[in-house]
């Protein structure tokens, strides 16, 4: 049961409010704050929102649900932000790609479907903005809380081998357009996974309690959800179902092996933090 709490609570993780504020308040420039967190609004369950902060870019994945109910999640790779504030704006796409245990990977295809903006306004609230095929959704989130100790995160240059927390964006380089988003506190990861499904449509599942085990290995269950739209007001609970497992190996703080099984598929991928910029998130 505390599984499927913290599940829920994820599930509504996204979120925002009117684009950029027209007299917002001003920041100092060479703030090395990186926003890299998961984000929500606790009166919503069943949506959210990754943030993975590199320089002055913030790469966005948002796990919501299409108009016919069915997972669906979107991603701005390249929210640029403005000189001196904590603002980030850019497109918004939609892809699809092989199925998710296909071998070898192959190319995805992606459609320009709006665009997104995120204003943060401390480390743990912001407002976000996006339109997706036309429809504007703006609401306030903040930053999740389901572990006894979150992190701070840092932007620094320097090699993160040896970061012991694991919070970032994930991926394996070789196979762009699937990855995986990992948010730790104290001995939890709560992993999300955007891949695609046997038909090729977008698919997101979630593992919302992967915990630390005695060999260092975080593992738990795999869960998917379904049965409301990304601009339902007011929000409809959703439907959840466990649809396997998933284990993360860590060989270092920068590369990790992930084994997940799917209805029944087992996937194991080599996957490290994602770089994009030069300053990367590093959370203790």
């Amino acid at each position: 049961m505390s599984r499927l709490l913290r599940l829920i609570a994820f599930l509504a993780c996204l979120a925002a409010a009117p684009a950029h504020a027209q007299y917002g308040p001003e920041y100092p420039v060479g703030d090395d704050t990186s926003y890299t967190a998961l984000w929500w609004v606790p009166s919503e369950s069943g949506w959210g929102l990754n943030t993975n902060h590199q320089g002055d870019i913030v790469f966005a994945t948002l796990f919501t649900y299409a108009p016919d109910g069915q997972p669906m999640w979107l991603v701005g790779p390249s929210l640029n932000g403005i000189p001196g504030e904590r603002y980030f704006t850019g497109a918004l796409y939609r892809t699809t790609g092989p199925p998710f245990n296909q071998v070898p990977w192959s190319a995805i295809g992606s459609t320009v479907v709006g665009s997104m903006s995120i204003e943060f306004y401390t480390s743990a609230l912001a407002m976000v903005s996006y339109t997706f095929n036309g429809t504007t959704i703006s609401k306030t989130v903040e930053r999740q809380v389901f572990g006894a100790a979150v992190p701070e995160c840092v932007k620094e240059e320097s090699s993160r081998a040896n970061v012991a927390n694991y919070q970032d964006l994930w991926w394996n380089a070789a196979e762009s357009g699937w990855g995986i988003n990992m948010v730790q506190q104290a001995t939890i990861i709560f992993a999300t996974l955007f891949t695609y499904a046997p038909s090729g449509r977008d698919l997101w599942v979630v593992g919302p309690a992967l915990h630390r085990q005695l060999d260092g290995t975080y593992e738990g269950a795999l869960y998917t959800t379904s049965g409301t739209t990304f601009d339902a007001s007011p929000w409809i609970p959703v439907s959840v179902a466990e649809v396997g497992t998933m284990n993360i190996r860590f060989t270092a703080g920068n590369r990790a092996t992930l084994t997940y099984t799917l209805d029944g598929v087992q996937v194991v991928k080599s996957i490290e933090r994602q770089v994009f910029a030069a300053a990367a998130p590093a959370c203790r």
